[in-house]
C-alpha cells in the first residue's frame, strides 16, 4: 500500500517538473543576441547591436533656433489726436479739484495731495499760486481771470481767497453752489436758511459784501442750478415748471432783476445745462424714455425772446459736464463707450466706463471721432486751451488732470 503511494507521488512530481520546464521554455528563455525581433528592424543598427553615439557638438549660430515673431495687431499710440488711440499725458499726476482755465489761457487747479494751488502757464511751466496750505478743500470755483477762488470745505465753511493779495475772507456757511459773473466782479449763490421762507438766490461782491437776495427758493433749492450766462442776463435755471407728462418738463430762466424770461420745454429728466461762449445758445443733457433713459445732448437758443427756439437733439449719449465749447458752433465731448438702460437717471453707473472723445458740430450735428484716450479714462470735466491745440480733462475715478494734443 505504501509502495503504491510512493509511485504516485513520484509520478506527480515528474509531471509538475515537466510542466514547469515547458512554461519556462516558452516565456522566459533569453532571446538570441544580435537579432532584432521581427517587425521592429532597426535599419541603422550594426551587426553588434545599437550604434554608438557620436561626440556631441554644441550648436553654433543658432541656425535651427526658433525665431521670435513680432506681436501682431498691436494698435499704435498716436502723440496727437487723429481719431484712434491717442497718448494721454498727466498735467498733475495727483488727485485735483477745481481745474479751470482762466481768460488768459492759464490752467489753475488744487492739488489734494499737498493742499496747495498751482498754475500751468501757456508755456507749460508750473508754479504755485500761494505758499499757503489749504487743508481738505472739497470744491474750488475760480473767477474768470483765475486770480480769486471760492473754497468750500466738508464742514460747510466757505472762504474767498485772493491769490494776488494772499488775503482770505470768510463767507456765510449757509451759502452754497457759487458762480462768478463773467467779469468776476460779482458772485451768485444759494442762501439756504433753516426756514424754507429764508432761502434765496443771492448776489454779492466776491468778499460777501453788498449781498442782495433776488429769487425765493422755498423747498425748491435742489431744482435750481446756478449758472451765470456769458451775456450777463441769466444767473440760474429752475426745473420747477409744469410736469407735462412722464418725462417732459418746463424749465425757467432766472435773472437778478426780476426779468420775465420765457420758459422752455425739455424732453427728459435730469436737466444739466452748459452755456455756449456767447450766451446765445445753451447745450444741455436730459434723459427720457425715447433713448431708454440714457442721457441725450440737445442745443437750443437761450437769449431774450429766442429762448426755446431751434431746439434740436444732437443724438449723442453723454452728459453736459463731459463737454466743452470750442466756439458757439463746435464742442468736444467725452462719450461713454457703453451705457446701460437707465444710466441717465443714475449717472454713477458710468463712473468707471471709458470714454471716447468726439468733436460735434452744433449746426450740422456732424460727429467726428477725435481720440480714444490711451488707458482707461472716464472724463469728469473737460477744457480746451485758448489756442485750441490741447484738450484738458480730469479723470472721474482718480481726479488726475490730463491732456491730449489735438
Amino acid at each position: 500500500m505504501n509502495f503504491k503511494k510512493i509511485l504516485l507521488f513520484i509520478g506527480f512530481l515528474a509531471v509538475s517538473v515537466g510542466i514547469a520546464f515547458g512554461l519556462y521554455y516558452m516565456f522566459f528563455r533569453a532571446a538570441p543576441t544580435g537579432v532584432t525581433p521581427a517587425g521592429n528592424e532597426n535599419i541603422n543598427a550594426g551587426t553588434g547591436g545599437l550604434p554608438t553615439a557620436g561626440t556631441g557638438v554644441p550648436p553654433t549660430g543658432g541656425v535651427n533656433a526658433p525665431t521670435a515673431l513680432p506681436p501682431t495687431n498691436v494698435p499704435t499710440v498716436s502723440p496727437t489726436a487723429n481719431g484712434g488711440l491717442t497718448a494721454v499725458t498727466p498735467v498733475a499726476a495727483v488727485p485735483t479739484v477745481g481745474a479751470s482755465l482762466s481768460s488768459s489761457g492759464q490752467l489753475n487747479y488744487y492739488n489734494r495731495a499737498d493742499g496747495k494751488f498751482y498754475r500751468v502757464g501757456t508755456d507749460g511751466t508750473v508754479s504755485s499760486l500761494s505758499n499757503n496750505v489749504f487743508f481738505d478743500v472739497s470744491s474750488a470755483k475760480f473767477d474768470p481771470k483765475g486770480n480769486k477762488a471760492i473754497l468750500e470745505y466738508p464742514d460747510g465753511s466757505n472762504v474767498m481767497y485772493d491769490f494776488t493779495t494772499n488775503k482770505q475772507v470768510t463767507l456765510p456757511a449757509h451759502w452754497k453752489d457759487f458762480d462768478f459773473s463773467p467779469s468776476g466782479s460779482q458772485i451768485v449763490a444759494k442762501s439756504l436758511g433753516t426756514d424754507p421762507a429764508a432761502r434765496f438766490l443771492v448776489t454779492s461782491n466776491p468778499d460777501g459784501t453788498n449781498a442782495h437776495p433776488f429769487q425765493e427758493l422755498g423747498d425748491n433749492q435742489d431744482k435750481v442750478q446756478v449758472a451765470w450766462s456769458p451775456n450777463n442776463d441769466i444767473l440760474a435755471t429752475a426745473t420747477t415748471g409744469q410736469q407735462l407728462d412722464v418725462d417732459r418738463q418746463e424749465v425757467y430762466f432766472l435773472g437778478q432783476y426780476g426779468q420775465n424770461f420765457k420758459s422752455m420745454v425739455v424732453e427728459g429728466l435730469g436737466f444739466q445745462p452748459k452755456w455756449a461762449p456767447s450766451g446765445q445758445q445753451m447745450m444741455y443733457s436730459v434723459s427720457g424714455h425715447a433713448n431708454d433713459w440714457k442721457p441725450d445732448l440737445w442745443v437750443v437758443d437761450a437769449q431774450g425772446d429766442n429762448i426755446g427756439r431751434n431746439r434740436r437733439n444732437l443724438n449723442v449719449s453723454t452728459w453736459a459736464n463731459k463737454c466743452t465749447f470750442a466756439d458757439d458752433n463746435t464742442m468736444y465731448c467725452g462719450v461713454p463707450n457703453d451705457l446701460p438702460r437707465g444710466a441717465g437717471l443714475q449717472p454713477a453707473i458710468a463712473d468707471s466706463t471709458p470714454d471716447t472723445i468726439y468733436k460735434i458740430s452744433l449746426t450740422t450735428g456732424l460727429q467726428t471721432k477725435v481720440a480714444v484716450p490711451e488707458g482707461s479714462h472716464t472724463v469728469d470735466t473737460m477744457m480746451l486751451s485758448a489756442d485750441k491745440k490741447t484738450l484738458y480733462f480730469t479723470d472721474k475715478g482718480t481726479g488726475v488732470l490730463n491732456k491730449i494734443a489735438l
